[in-house]
């Protein structure tokens, strides 16, 4: 078993309503907020709900509503020049994954001489970052306790994971309602990648008795979440079990990582502008199929915490049962499971399999891969 490294500053902050909370949070680091967020969350008023909060407590605030669902670089950049500008004292990221990450990007660079292409070349970042609070829209954060961040570099769309100073995140809100702004199917979509992201926590070589106890548990909610029926998006007790299931994913992330079905997603969406959960859906199964000669043990396991009669713990053929129950999940929610449904080309995939093997996250994989291991990968999805 690998040493356990576990540095989580971050307070949190959980439960319905708990948005309320943000102005008292905000009002311990200073005066005017910076807020990262992205137009759609208009709709549901979330974003009113945060301004009124924050004006009522005296906060003044700027609203940088810019992040669109693909979003580079660049659109840190120009959050950057905003922040100095105003002179903000605390930076909120609300909304997805990407935007959360763009603002942790804003805060880790505001305070800097230096911009996101530096960082992204290679450059370190140094010096005290500003305070940042995370105020998640969906069902999880993988990055939430580490410092890093998942960026699209502006100049060449390459997805990068870098570093940020460490302890950026001062305070994670997590609100389950805040959640209900996502239709059916992207709310399952969220919740499947989800259980990606512990599927390839348990199974990786960083693993360990920590991150076993948070994933574990998460996976049970999980299998309890899609059995009680994702498609009902106004069950606060289905959201709320999720975005449980979703802290825990972080804090297990905190001491194991990703692999590769992240890494392909993540490359994939930054490339092709498809919608990372949705790719993560299709390649969970063939996720479990690459690390079943090696970690079959965990993978029967894996059936047996999702609620799915796998057999006993000596079972042969418990891996197999766990993959072919999360491909009927899949099937039963109505989600994609080709690759070849988001009109890509396999010409265009030796270079994702490239940028996969990239990240660090795959030198921590069950197994040793290659570019070409990667290749075939993606292939069985298409």
């Amino acid at each position: 078993m690998p040493d356990v490294l576990l540095h989580i500053p971050a307070r949190v902050v959980f439960g319905l309503d708990a948005v309320n909370r943000i102005g008292q949070i905000v009002a311990d680091y200073g005066e005017r907020a910076f807020l990262v967020t992205e137009a759609i969350l208009y709709e549901g008023k979330v974003i009113n709900k945060v301004q009124d909060i924050l004006d009522k407590k005296g906060v003044q605030n700027i609203i940088f509503d810019e992040v669109v669902p693909n979003a580079t670089s660049k659109t840190v950049d120009d959050g950057v020049t905003l922040a100095r500008g105003s002179h903000a004292d605390v930076v909120i990221g609300l909304g997805g994954v990407r935007t959360l990450s763009v603002a942790r990007c804003i805060a880790m660079t505001a305070p800097t001489p230096h911009d996101m292409d530096d960082y992204l070349s290679g450059v370190l970042p140094s010096g005290e970052a500003l305070p940042y609070i995370e105020i998640p829209t969906t069902c999880r954060n993988p990055f939430m306790f580490v410092d890093e961040y998942l960026m699209i570099d502006g100049r060449d769309r390459t997805g990068r994971v870098g570093r940020t100073q460490r302890g950026i995140t001062r305070t994670a809100l997590i609100d389950p309602k805040l959640s209900l702004t996502l239709p059916a199917k992207y709310t399952a979509t969220t919740v499947m990648d989800t259980l990606l992201g512990c599927v390839e926590g348990l199974l990786s070589s960083r693993a360990n008795f920590l991150s076993d106890t948070y994933l574990s548990r998460a996976v049970e909610i999980l299998g309890t979440v899609i059995k009680e029926g994702i498609q009902n998006v106004d069950d606060l007790r289905m959201r709320q079990n999720a975005s449980s299931a979703g802290l825990l994913l972080a804090l297990g992330l905190a001491t194991s990582k990703l692999g590769i079905g992240s890494a392909l997603s993540f490359a994939l969406n930054s490339r092709f502008m498809v919608p990372k959960s949705w790719v993560s859906t299709i390649l969970l199964p063939y996720v479990l199929e690459f690390a079943v000669n090696v970690r079959g043990d965990r993978i029967g396991q894996i059936g047996r915490l999702l609620g799915e009669e796998v057999g006993d713990a000596s079972s042969v053929e418990a891996p197999t049962q766990t993959i072919e129950a999360v491909r009927r999940i899949i099937s039963s929610l109505g989600l994609p499971t080709r690759l070849r449904e988001f009109d890509l080309t396999l010409d265009e995939m030796i270079e994702v399999a490239g940028v996969a093997r990239s990240f660090d996250m795959m030198n921590y994989l069950p197994r040793v891969v290659s570019t070409e291991d990667i290749y075939e990968l993606i292939k069985s999805a298409f």
